[in-house]
């Protein structure tokens, strides 16, 4: 019995070995049908691959530790938090993702919030207290001047706890990690540096351990050097460069109140002990927080997530964009499969004599059947290798357009197994989908209608390809639709004036921190750079504000009450959102003065005073009153009830983003009041980006030990804020196209092989007095048909399903007449397009020809 097994599993063997060979002879014979369906299958397969890449890097990759299945992220909720938090608090219930860094609980007051910032003393209580369930460790993320050997640069890294390493489960490349001794108060300040930080200020020197690396102007000795694949415990947020203990933290942030009870800061993860249940982990926490912060807050609550991926917090604002694409080339793959089927229908119609031959000779159904699929699996598999080579040049790109900017996400997008798995098992599904309804009928097969002539063929054999056809046009009109919306939704935001002049606007950051300069000394070397910058040739104008624009943020909560209207404060105290700016920062950015002035030079810390609000502000607050002269109480900026006199008033603008709605705002000299952070905008009459170098001359002759950072243009951080709309425009617009062509491809095989079968009656039908008029127009009636019924299938779902992507719409709805009408006139046209090349060629059909091809 295995002996007779063995020798059928090498005649099996033997077959499918001949059968390869066969299939791959008859695929170079037929070469524009390989290269059509190869090329087809690429892009399908290539486009799923490449998302498929970013969903696994950004949703499903696990921190590369070990067992990560042991890590959690510790988050707190509780009801009317009366503290202030440096970090995430928000209703719960609020995306997370439009968390603010810093904000305080009075606008939702009698709400419960969620926040991930924790007090250095707490976090020792739960530590110490939960030693037996889990290791809880700490950070918190680091923007610092750093020196290595030249000039100084900016460098993002993260303060740690000593068990921070320990916790994670991470090993060095070179030299140790932290350990309990590193978190000491007294001792040496040490640093950590990444593999990338490694390479790129020592040129992968093994000799770097124990060289000093200048962090804010305090020297900090390296000990050890981390491996190529961890980029961090917050994937998806800026690259981190380098890992400080706590212990040295008050030498490089003075205003880091390590100690305090109050100043809560620090976030906070645990690896749970071996055996260890999130229940008995969550009823312990639970206790030591509510013993601590019950004074702070009603129901104080620890929340324990999944964090084998980090404190991806970031990462869930990309799941449905990125679930949305995966759909998107899903259908694209679908119909390059139908294309695929198609086109094979009307080959095998054509290779029917052969199979028939085959038959006749002794080959039975499951061989025929297995021909035909290892075709197409050759097909399928040919198409996957050149997709995963389409998959690498297109993730970076999909990656560069998800992220607004040229440096693409902070995600690990390497091809791991399983993306490749996931190739294999889209090559596996293309090869069944577009082979097994050709298989199937070549299978069928009967030697003696295959012997028959052409003319003997029933019109029933193209059922099938009918079918097929009009699948493909109904699926080609979800991605034109989809594509048409997020166009209209890009030209409607792009259209958008958002109150200033973003075009020849250059922006930086200026990293003060380190200076070590009073206020009175800061505010003359923003002077002295705001009169250097301008003398730059090039330059027109330049500014001072405290912030960037359009970058999502924008300094809020400016409580303050008007003496002229105190029945305003009976409910809640007035907010406004707030800009510190430079006397130059109208004109620089094109913000008309429509009442009373901007500010000037004599605006200073002695003088009366004043403030310049927005259109909104006057409307919501001084609806029938002159605002010019009217007062604006506040306590802002340490100057306890300060009378702030409004002297003019600007047209509104939007700051936050381009699709917000404008706030009321306020607007403070920076002589006045001390600017919380320090950009400068640069309105130039040449290309922005070509004055950097004149930039950092300018500003390396005020004080060289001050780096720029953030160097980018006002356009470039628009462009960034409306990324996902050009994205989604650009690829459902590219992947819309490649669709339609796909389906010109099956339509016009379906048309070519209908001609050729046809032939015949052709030429009958000319010799009877048939006009070339009345042949074309049958052919394209035909294409017409397919394509309306296409169509009746493809509105009504494109209609269904659009509603769910009715939030990332802009100015129009999901059921926009125009879109459709317009993919619908697009679809018919490039239908009828594709039936008239085999249109024209009947058209030339010589009846005394036809009648003899047989």
């Amino acid at each position: 019995m295995n002996i007779q097994s063995k020798q059928q599993g090498w005649v099996w063997l033997g077959q499918l070995i001949q059968d390869i060979r066969y299939a791959f002879r008859t695929l170079l014979k037929n070469p524009v049908f390989t290269a059509i369906a190869v090329i087809s299958l690429a892009l399908g397969i290539g486009a799923n691959t490449a998302i498929f890449s970013l969903v696994n890097g950004i949703l499903l990759r696990s921190l590369p530790v070990s067992n990560p299945q042991e890590l959690r992220v510790m988050q707190w909720s509780g009801a009317d938090p009366a503290l202030g938090v440096h970090g995430r608090l928000l209703p719960v219930g609020v995306d997370t993702r439009k968390g603010s860094d810093s904000m305080k609980a009075g606008p939702w007051a009698g709400q419960r919030h969620i926040s991930n910032a924790f007090s250095y003393p707490l976090y020792k209580d739960l530590r110490e207290q939960c030693a037996a369930q889990a290791d809880i460790f700490g950070y918190d993320d680091l923007i610092v001047t750093a020196r290595t050997q030249g000039e100084p640069f900016i460098a993002r890294g993260m303060i740690v706890t000593g068990n921070f390493f320990t916790g994670l489960g991470v090993r060095p490349v070179i030299g140790r990690l932290f350990t309990a001794e590193d978190e000491r108060p007294d001792a040496a300040p040490v640093v950590a540096i990444t593999y990338a930080f490694w390479q790129k200020q020592f040129n992968l020197d093994p000799g770097v351990l124990g060289r000093p690396v200048t962090l804010n102007g305090n020297s900090h000795t390296i000990v050890g050097v981390l491996p190529r694949e961890f980029i961090g415990v917050t994937p998806g947020s800026d690259e981190t460069e380098f890992y400080v203990s706590f212990s040295p933290q008050s030498s490089i942030f003075s205003s880091y109140f390590q100690t305090q009870t109050d100043y809560w800061w620090i976030k906070l993860m645990a690896r749970m002990k071996p055996g260890m249940k999130d229940t008995r982990l969550q009823a312990a926490l639970d206790v030591t927080f509510a013993a601590q912060a019950g004074s702070f807050m009603k129901e104080p609550k620890i929340e324990l997530s999944d964090g084998r991926a980090g404190a991806a917090y970031t990462s869930e604002g990309y799941r449905k964009t990125l679930l949305i694409l995966l759909g998107t080339v899903g259908i694209m793959l679908l119909v390059a499969c139908a294309n695929i089927a198609g086109l094979s229908l009307s080959r095998g119609a054509v290779r029917r004599h052969e199979l028939a031959v085959r038959a006749a000779l002794g080959a039975g159904r499951v061989r025929l059947l297995r021909q035909s699929l290892t075709e197409s699996l050759m097909l399928a598999l040919l198409g996957g290798m050149l997709g995963i080579v389409l998959a690498v040049w297109g993730r970076n790109i999909v990656s560069r357009l998800l992220a607004g900017s040229p440096d693409g996400l902070y995600y690990d997008l390497s091809l791991d197994l399983r993306v490749l798995g996931f190739t294999l098992a889209m090559a596996v599904v293309a090869a069944l989908l577009s082979g097994l309804l050709p298989a199937f009928r070549a299978s069928r097969v009967d030697p003696v209608d295959g012997l028959k002539d052409r003319a003997a063929l029933g019109t029933s054999r193209l059922r099938a390809g009918r079918l097929l056809v009009t699948a493909q046009v109904a699926l080609t009109m979800l991605l034109l639709v989809g594509g048409g919306l997020y166009i209209r939704t890009l030209v409607n935001l792009v259209k958008i004036d958002p109150g200033f002049t973003v075009e020849n606007v250059l922006l930086f950051n200026l990293n003060t921190d380190s200076a070590g300069l009073s206020d009175t000394a800061m505010n003359q070397l923003y002077k002295q750079a705001q009169e250097s910058l301008s003398t730059i040739p090039g330059v027109r104008s330049a500014t001072l504000i405290d912030t960037k624009l359009l970058d999502g943020r924008l300094p809020g909560g400016a409580f303050f009450t008007l003496p002229a209207h105190p029945e305003l404060t009976k409910y809640m105290q007035p907010q406004a959102d707030h800009l510190t700016v430079s006397e130059t920062f109208f004109t620089t950015l094109d913000v008309p003065i429509l009442l009373g002035r901007g500010f000037t030079t004599t605006d200073v810390e002695d003088s009366t005073q004043v403030v310049v609000v927005n259109e909104t502000f006057v409307k919501k607050y001084f609806s029938k009153e002159y605002p010019i002269g009217q007062v604006l109480r506040s306590d802002m900026f340490g100057k306890q009830s300060a009378d702030w006199n409004i002297v003019g008033v600007c047209r509104d603008a939007k700051y936050t983003g381009i699709k917000t709605d404008v706030s009321p705002t306020v607007y403070f000299s920076y002589r006045q009041v001390p600017a919380i952070a320090s950009y400068f905008a640069l309105r130039t009459s040449v290309p922005p980006l070509s004055l950097v170098s004149a930039v950092r001359k300018a500003m390396a002759a005020l004080n060289p030990n001050i780096p720029l950072s953030d160097i980018t243009t006002q356009k470039a951080v628009r462009d960034k804020d409306i990324s996902q709309e050009i994205m989604f425009a650009c690829l459902c617009g590219a992947l819309a196209v490649l669709t339609v062509l796909l389906s010109c491809i099956g339509l016009y095989g379906l048309m070519a092989y209908n001609v050729a079968r046809r032939t015949s009656e052709i030429g009958i039908r000319m010799a009877l007095g048939a006009t070339p008029s009345n042949i074309a127009r049958s052919i394209l009636r035909e294409a017409f048909i397919l394509a309306v019924t296409g169509l009746t299938i493809g509105v009504p779902v494109a209609l269904a399903l659009t509603r769910f992507i009715k939030s990332q719409l802009y100015g129009l709805s999901p059921s926009d007449p125009v879109t459709m009408i317009g993919a619908c006139v697009l679809l018919i046209a490039v239908s009828l397009l594709s039936a008239w090349i085999p249109a024209h060629r009947a058209l030339r059909i010589s009846p005394m020809e036809a009648l003899r091809c047989e």
